[in-house]
């Protein structure tokens, strides 16, 4: 009869079982399981596709599944939950907006996890623009002669947003405030509906993703005054940055990065940098984020830490002066 393991194991001296089991576990190679990877956003969402794009890439580079779990709801906290309480093995891991990371802690007085001690940062993933998007009949061609116009008129405007304290929302208050404008803050359910009110014309502006306008902007519906980023961008090539505009001051860009729990062994978060990091370099995953107006963000997990570091440092007082909370 041939022994099984776990006999084999009974029969030895403990400090031999233990040192067998040891080497055992030394030679598991990571990764040697699939992954799950955790996104706070629904099917179809912003969030989901970037999660598609990375998990088939880190499937056929790992040569494990990558299992994408799809937790929507409250901001993010939800599927944020669930990475902090998992088994910190380097196996699940999550796509982490700058929302999760960064303006969730002044958006919730109770917030049930620590964006800063129970979040590992693997890397950067992709960094996008804002479009400021205006009815076509708003009085203003550019800009600065929003702002003019603004000023004019002081609370006349109204910007509208997807939903309090969304990345679109938060940017919007930063543009009237380095602007120093009165305007009103109209928050959607979503993006979509957003866009809708401002063809309409029951709002004046729109701030949201380049993709969601640009569609718009080529039939006539809706005019962009700016982008938000550091370059310009490609399905709005004639539109000025925020800086070309004249206000260097409102240049922001939403970011999403990969995160692990807290206590993931370093080799793990160091293996997943390192694939992640080829993944991004690659010509056809460019592409696809390039459909969604997002630029690759490579660099290590202190490069992403320093992203969080500098989004407290910029958003909070923002999102303080505005006195916005989601609780």
């Amino acid at each position: 009869m041939i022994a099984t393991r776990r006999q084999i194991l009974r029969n030895m001296p403990a400090a031999t079982a233990l040192a067998l089991l040891g080497a055992t576990a030394r030679a598991e190679t990571f990764p040697a399981r699939p992954f799950h990877l955790l996104v706070g956003g629904g099917p179809g969402s912003v969030p989901d596709l970037v999660a598609r794009v990375i998990g088939d890439k880190l499937s056929a580079v790992a040569g494990q599944p990558v299992v994408v779990e799809n937790r929507p709801g409250a901001g993010g906290i939800i599927a944020m939950q669930a990475l902090v309480s998992s088994n910190p093995d380097g196996y699940t891991i999550a796509i982490a907006s700058m929302s999760q990371l960064v303006f969730n802690s002044y958006l919730f007085a109770r917030l049930p996890y620590d964006p800063v001690h129970d979040v590992a940062p693997v890397c950067p993933l992709v960094v996008g623009a804002l479009a400021v998007a205006a009815h076509p009949l708003v009085p203003a061609a550019s800009f600065p002669e929003l702002v003019a116009y603004a000023k004019s008129h002081p609370g006349r405007l109204a910007i509208g947003t997807a939903s309090n304290g969304s990345p679109p929302d938060v940017v919007a208050r930063l543009l009237a405030r380095t602007a120093d404008i009165d305007v009103q803050f109209v928050p959607f359910r979503t993006g979509p509906e957003g866009l809708t009110g401002v063809i309409r014309g029951d709002v004046q502006l729109f701030v949201d993703a380049p993709p969601l306008i640009a569609p718009q902007v080529k039939v006539g519906a809706v005019k962009v005054l700016a982008v938000t980023g550091r370059v310009r961008e490609p399905d709005l090539p004639d539109v000025p940055t925020i800086a070309e505009a004249g206000f260097p001051g409102a240049e922001a860009e939403a970011w999403f990065g990969l995160v692990a729990p807290a206590k993931a062994p370093g080799e793990a978060v160091t293996d997943l940098n390192r694939k992640i990091a080829a993944i991004m370099v690659a010509p056809d995953v460019q592409q696809q984020f390039a459909k969604l107006s997002f630029r690759p963000l490579t660099g290590s997990s202190d490069t992403l830490r320093q992203l969080i570091d500098e989004g407290h440092r910029r958003w909070g007082p923002v999102i303080k002066e505005a006195g916005i909370r989601l609780d």
